[in-house]
C-alpha cells in the first residue's frame, strides 16, 4: 500500500488525487486531509476515506470517529511527525507555503500542484526541492522526460501555454472581460484563481520561475511557446539538436498518477491518443503586448531575491479582488505592476520572516489597489 496525504483535498487537484484513490483503492491508502474548513465536503471525505488525521486552517481541533481533527495554522509542526510514502499539496496561493516548507525542512516525499510555495521558498529551500515531484502538467512533464539524464546535456526546455481564453480576443476588447469569461478555460478544467492567471498568461510566467528553481537552469534555457491544442505540455531540447516531448489530452489526473505510483505507471482510462484526428499542432511565440505579464514576470525572476515573492504576493491579491468583482480584468496589471515597483524589497532568512513578508506586500498591496476599481 501506498500511504498519502492529501492537503487541498477539496479543490481541484485533490478531488482529482482522491478520484485515483477510489480507482486503486487496493493501492493507496488515504491517511491524511486537509482543507480550509470542516465543510460538507471535507466530512463526505472523511467518511470514505476514514483517515487518521485531518488538517484544517479555521474551525476546532476534535476527533470524529477514529480522525483526528487538527486545527490551526498554529498546529501545522504535527506534519513533521506523521509518516506517510507521499504528501500531495494541492492547495491553492501562499497559505500552501507553511506546510510545504515544513515537509521539506522534515525530509518528506512531496508531490506538490502549489507553485507559489516553489516559488516564494526558492531562496530558502531550493537546495530540498529534490526531494518534491512537480505535478503541474508542465513540469511533470519536464520531469518526466529529463528524469536521471544529465543537465549539462539539455540546451533548453520548452514550457507550453495553451494562450487562455483570451487568445484570439482583440487587445481593445480586453478592457470589457468579465469574470466568468477569464474563468473559461478553453482546454484544462482548474480553480478560479489559476484560470485567471492562465487568461493572464502570468501563470506561465509562474512556470517560468518554477522549472528555474525545480531543475536548477538559468533563464535563459527555458522558452515558451503558446500551443492551442494542448496535446504538447514539455519539451527538452538537448545539445545534439533532438528534442524530446511529452503528450497527451489534457488531464490533470496523469501526472498526479506518476507523482503517486512514480517511477511506474497506471492506466486511468482509455482517452488516449488518436494521431489520425489531430489535425493541427500549432506553435506561436507569445503575444506580449496582449499579454505583458509573461515577460514581467520573467524579468522578476531574473532579478531574483524576493522579487518573485511580491510578484506572486502581488498577483494573489489582485486576482482576489478581481474575482469579488472590485476591479477590472487590465487593473490585475496595473497594481501587479505598481507593487513591484515601488515595495521595498529585503531579503529574508528564515520562513518566519518571509511571512512576515509577505503579509507586509498582501497589506502594501491592499493600499495600493484602493486607487482601481471599487477596492
Amino acid at each position: 500500500m501506498i500511504n498519502i496525504g492529501v492537503l487541498g483535498s477539496t479543490g481541484s487537484v485533490g478531488r482529482q488525487t482522491l478520484e485515483i484513490a477510489r480507482k486503486y483503492k487496493d493501492k493507496i491508502k488515504v491517511k491524511l486531509l486537509g482543507a480550509s474548513k470542516l465543510s460538507d465536503n471535507l466530512i463526505n471525505q472523511i467518511k470514505e476515506f476514514n483517515p487518521d488525521y485531518v488538517y484544517v486552517e479555521l474551525g476546532e481541533s476534535q476527533i470524529i470517529g477514529s480522525t483526528k481533527i487538527i486545527a490551526g495554522e498554529e498546529n501545522l509542526d504535527f506534519l513533521k511527525d506523521v509518516d506517510l510514502d507521499l504528501f500531495i499539496i494541492a492547495i491553492a496561493g501562499v497559505k500552501g507555503i507553511k506546510p510545504t516548507y515544513i515537509l521539506l525542512e522534515s525530509g518528506k516525499k512531496i508531490a506538490t500542484a502549489n507553485k507559489e510555495a516553489i516559488i516564494c521558498l526558492g531562496e530558502l529551500e531550493k537546495e530540498n526541492y529534490k526531494n518534491l515531484i512537480p505535478i503541474d502538467s508542465e513540469h511533470s512533464a519536464i520531469f518526466q522526460i529529463i528524469d536521471r539524464r544529465p543537465l549539462d546535456d539539455v540546451r533548453r526546455i520548452v514550457l507550453t501555454a495553451s494562450g487562455g481564453p483570451f487568445l484570439n480576443l482583440p487587445i481593445e476588447d480586453f478592457e470589457k472581460v468579465t469574470i466568468q469569461q477569464a474563468l473559461n478555460h478553453p482546454r484544462w478544467s482548474m480553480g478560479k484563481k489559476i484560470s485567471v492567471d492562465s487568461a493572464t498568461l502570468l501563470n506561465k510566467g509562474f512556470e517560468v520561475i518554477e522549472a528555474h528553481y525545480l531543475f536548477g537552469l538559468p533563464y535563459e534555457k527555458i522558452d515558451v511557446v503558446v500551443h492551442p491544442e494542448s496535446i504538447i505540455h514539455g519539451m527538452v531540447e538537448y545539445i545534439d539538436g533532438s528534442v524530446i516531448s511529452n503528450l497527451s489530452y489534457p488531464d490533470m489526473k496523469i501526472p498526479i498518477s506518476y507523482a503517486i505510483f512514480y517511477p511506474e505507471r497506471k492506466q486511468l482510462n482509455n482517452n488516449f491518443l488518436d494521431f489520425t484526428k489531430i489535425k493541427n499542432l500549432t506553435f506561436l511565440p507569445p503575444d506580449n503586448e496582449k499579454f505583458p505579464l509573461l515577460n514581467f514576470a520573467i524579468e522578476c525572476g531574473k532579478i531574483g531575491g524576493m522579487y518573485p515573492t511580491v510578484l506572486t504576493v502581488a498577483d494573489e491579491v489582485a486576482v482576489n479582488l478581481f474575482l469579488q468583482g472590485k476591479i477590472k480584468f487590465l487593473d490585475i496589471y496595473g497594481i501587479i505592476k505598481e507593487v513591484v515597483e515601488n515595495f521595498k524589497v529585503y531579503n529574508v532568512k528564515n520562513v518566519q520572516q518571509l511571512l512576515d513578508f509577505i503579509k507586509e506586500v498582501e497589506d502594501f498591496t491592499v493600499s495600493v489597489a484602493k486607487r482601481y476599481g471599487n477596492t
